[in-house]
This record gives structure tokens, sequence and C-alpha cells, in this order.
């Protein structure tokens, strides 16, 4: 019997520690998304909320990191946030029971996920300019 459990105890620590997902660091995201104003980084997910667009108007429930909250939860800061995503979706939002979900720790897929509503608020893209099409001459006839 304790072989059995000792070698069960094995197998999960060795299966956790060699997971496949690797989650992004502070750096990789500041790097990659800057949603806040320098102003706005200290400032509790609650006040700052207003710049993403349909979480002001479903912030009943809250899904943080697994653990639902009935109102905003305590000591959130924007800053640490890496994944919002409001639930529109009338299924989702049963299974879930909430109306927007957030995380604060999320891997490589999250981050760059189009349910992410950060990716749309990102100031960090840099846009190419837009080529310009050569405009063909037509040949004169003489």
């Amino acid at each position: 019997m304790q072989r059995v459990i000792f070698s069960l105890l094995i197998f999960l620590v060795s299966y956790t520690s060699f997971s496949q997902q690797k989650y992004v660091t502070e750096e990789e995201f500041n790097e990659k998304i800057s949603w806040l104003e320098v102003h706005e980084t200290h400032l509790y997910l609650k006040d700052v909320l207003r710049k993403v667009p349909g979480a002001t108007n479903s912030t009943n429930n809250w899904l943080v990191d697994g653990i639902l909250y009935t109102s905003s939860p305590p000591m959130l800061y924007a800053s640490q946030i890496k994944y919002i995503e409001v639930v529109n979706n009338i299924l989702q939002g049963n299974m879930c029971q909430c109306n927007l979900i957030v995380k604060t720790i999320v891997t490589e897929k999250e981050l760059v996920s189009r349910k992410n509503i950060l990716n749309r608020l990102n100031k960090n893209i840099v846009e190419e300019p837009k080529k310009k099409k050569k405009k063909k001459k037509k040949k004169k006839k003489s």
C-alpha cells in the first residue's frame, strides 16, 4: 500500500513539474501589452474597468483565477491583470456563473487569445505603413 501511494506521489510530482504550459512573466507581458496609462497602474481594477468595452454593465459576478466573487474583488490592482474576458454567451455564463473572467497568471496561448480584451486595448501595437500601389501610366497614341 505504501508503494502504491509513494509511486502515485512520484507520478503527480513529476507530472506537474514537467508541465508543457509556459506561463508569461511580467516582463514578457509588459513587452507585448500595455493597456494602462502611467497613473492607472496602481488603481484598483474596478476603477479602470471603464476602459474595457462591455464590462461596465457586467460587474455582478467576477471569476478571478478560478475564485468566484459576487462583487469586485478586494485588493486587485489593474497592473496585475493579464487577461479580461466579458462573458456574453448565455451557455458560458451559466457554466462559470459569472459575467467577467479575470486572470492574473496566463499562458502564452491565453495571452494572444481573441477573447482577451487586453489585446484590443494594447498600446504597444506597431502599425506598419501601408505600401502605396504604383499607378500604371497609359501610353498616348500619336
